[in-house]
């Protein structure tokens, strides 16, 4: 397991970039690689969230962020 930092976050947020569908929630939709969760809703547009997060320096785990949010920052 690797924390890396989330592109776009300034810093503040690192993911977990081994995490699994065993780290999300059990009726998550998608697939999960590399720590990013993907699913496309019928007619709609992809959606990636990593599934594993953290502040940079803690070691709590807080949940998910949108990956599609932090891209549109980078």
């Amino acid at each position: 397991m690797a924390f890396v930092v989330v592109p776009g976050s300034n810093g503040i947020w690192e993911f977990d970039d081994a995490a699994t569908a065993a780290d999300t929630y059990v009726d998550a939709n998608g697939t999960t690689a590399g720590g990013i969760r993907t699913f496309t809703p019928t007619g709609g547009n992809p959606q990636y969230t990593y599934v594993k997060c953290k502040k940079a320096g803690e070691t709590y785990v807080r949940g998910e962020l949108s990956k599609n949010y932090y891209d549109a920052r980078v």
